[in-house]
């Protein structure tokens, strides 16, 4: 509901926005560079026109473990089509940045790291899953070290190297966090699918990506029940053996201390053998190039079969502290709840922010089971300062008539990401006057897959109204161009005037743009899929917005 005329009402204001994150670092450029940015939008127009400018004063304001000199940033003459590299001359490894922290820009510049934030009795992890099927469990940040080269010398004996894939079909637990990392720190690339996909959807994706190891949990947990995965592992197992690099699977015991009885399954290994083989719990990092992948995610698969996107280590890694600390002010004191599948993106969100020191709580099942309150209490118990639901999830709490502010403390909360499908404006307004407390941001966020990065989203230097995202990511060129029919290639793409829907696209190459498609034709997938549309040099990512 606008609040007069056609201005939109205001919800909320940062009380204090210059000693944010964003707002150092702000002063910082106004400073160095001799500009002025009279508010956000200004600031986000420095940093899409001087993209090399900006990005390198995050490269040296929020320093990330590396080794190596860069020769150039970017090339900022080169169309997004050229697939442009980034930081050229920079070595880095994904999960050494994950599991340590770097005291100052010369220190990272030196490969020197520390675990200041990220100290050994320091609580890194909380794992729930629903309907207490398990109790709760912390990991500091010393057993996740520990775990994890444990985890990278068996991954190493089993004969994973560098540019391997390794993939892991699990619910949202320990397992596949310490896969995760222990997968990257070798320089391979992990592939992450939801254990609720079913056989066909996971044998789609792990056909194409060819994986050396496949890990799957050996029972799922939903909405109260626990479902038996053997007969789905034997077929995926089964549907794997024309992949002549594929050396077997590993079964997880989804609940701790309970590992199912998996002889049935053909060339597959308990997790308890599997990890017997490693020699040493020795942590190692394989330091990759800057544009070097890491990470493989699919496509919905609507259409076809999924895309199979290739992101960048460094690419994902400099975005990762963009977001979450310039845009969302994560530090060593937050406590991040993002409700995920390990099959979407925001899987990725919820593991980048250890990169900050902040405590993550994995949680694993419905979000509402055994009740639609049941992420609240958990917020709020947990003293959550970053929560990432969905419209959905929005929804159904108002439709049950839950207000979280009067059944949890959230005095701790700071902002409340909303992603996934178009957040209504009457959500907006029962965010404030019903649902959660007021000194709560609400950010809603528009990104994804594609890009592992937020084309438009929250920023503390606004103020919030009803409606739409606060604005662009920093350093992430967009535009809107007149929607055209599906099929058409090499149109000349027509830019349209702020406040007129059509066709989200991005002018300029920015750090966290896609590497590739893996696969057969990868490349020429890869080009038709974001470059053919438009003759001009963007990139179509076919979100239908309006820019204001």
């Amino acid at each position: 509901m606008a609040a007069t005329g056609d201005t939109p009402r205001k919800l909320w204001e940062h009380p204090s926005p210059q000693s944010t994150r964003m707002g150092l670092f702000k002063s910082k450029i106004e400073k160095s560079k001799g500009v002025k940015f009279s508010n956000y939008d200004a600031l986000y127009q420095w940093s899409i026109q001087n993209r090399s400018a900006f990005w390198g004063n995050v490269w040296e304001e929020l320093p990330l473990i590396h080794e190596g000199n860069y020769t150039s940033i970017v090339d900022e003459s080169a169309p997004i089509q050229t697939n442009p590299d980034w930081f050229s001359g920079v070595r880095i490894n994904f999960a050494e940045n994950i599991l340590f922290s770097t005291p100052s820009y010369a220190d990272a510049k030196a490969g020197v790291r520390s675990i200041a934030g990220k100290e050994d009795s320091k609580i890194a992890i909380h794992e729930v899953v629903e309907s207490n099927f398990q109790p709760p469990k912390n990991y500091t940040w010393g057993e996740l070290r520990q775990q994890v080269g444990l985890y990278t010398q068996a991954l190493k004996a089993a004969g994973v190297r560098r540019g391997d894939r390794v993939a892991v079909v699990t619910g949202n637990n320990i397992n596949c966090l310490l896969l995760f990392l222990a997968t990257t720190a070798l320089g391979a690339l992990v592939s992450t699918t939801s254990s609720d996909t079913g056989t066909k959807g996971i044998l789609d994706r792990l056909t194409q990506v060819e994986p050396i190891l496949l890990f799957m949990d050996d029972a799922a947990v939903y909405k109260s029940q626990i479902v038996d995965l053997r007969d789905k592992m034997t077929e995926v197992v089964n549907g794997m053996h024309a992949i002549s690099g594929f050396k077997g699977a590993v079964a997880l015991p989804r609940l701790r201390g309970q590992p199912r009885d998996i002889t049935s399954v053909p060339r597959t290994q308990p997790l308890k053998d599997f990890l017997s083989k490693a020699p040493s719990n020795k942590l190692e990092f394989v330091r990759v190039g800057f544009r070097d992948p890491f990470m493989i995610v699919y496509s919905s698969g609507t259409t076809g079969q999924p895309k199979c996107i290739v992101h960048s280590t460094g690419g994902v890694l400099i975005n990762i502290v963009k977001e979450a600390i310039l845009h969302r002010d994560m530090n060593t004191n937050s406590v991040m709840l993002q409700y995920t599948t390990t099959g979407w993106i925001m899987y990725l969100t919820s593991v980048a922010s250890l990169l900050t020191g902040s405590k993550v709580i994995l949680y694993d099942g419905s979000p509402f089971a055994p009740d639609a309150s049941f992420l609240i209490r958990l917020a709020g118990e947990q003293r959550v300062t970053h929560f990432g639901i969905s419209p959905r999830y929005l929804q159904e709490l108002r439709k049950q008539k839950i207000q979280p502010r009067k059944i949890a403390d959230l005095s701790n909360l700071y902002i409340v990401s909303s992603t996934g499908m178009v957040l209504a404006d009457s959500l907006f307004e029962w965010f404030y006057d019903e649902g959660f407390p007021s000194h709560a941001h609400l950010g809603n966020i528009s990104g994804g897959t594609d890009i592992a990065a937020c084309f438009a989203m929250d920023n503390p230097l606004s103020p919030l109204y009803v409606g739409g995202c606060q604005g662009g990511g920093l350093g992430v060129p967009i535009a809107v161009y007149e929607q055209v029919d599906e099929g058409l290639e090499g149109v000349d793409g027509k830019a349209l005037p702020d406040g007129e829907s059509g066709e989200l696209v991005a002018t300029a190459a920015f750090p966290s743009t896609p590497v590739t498609f893996w696969g057969k034709d990868g490349p020429k997938k890869y080009f038709n899929a974001y470059y053919a549309k438009f003759n001009s040099k963007s990139a179509c990512f076919t979100h239908l917005l309006s820019l204001f």
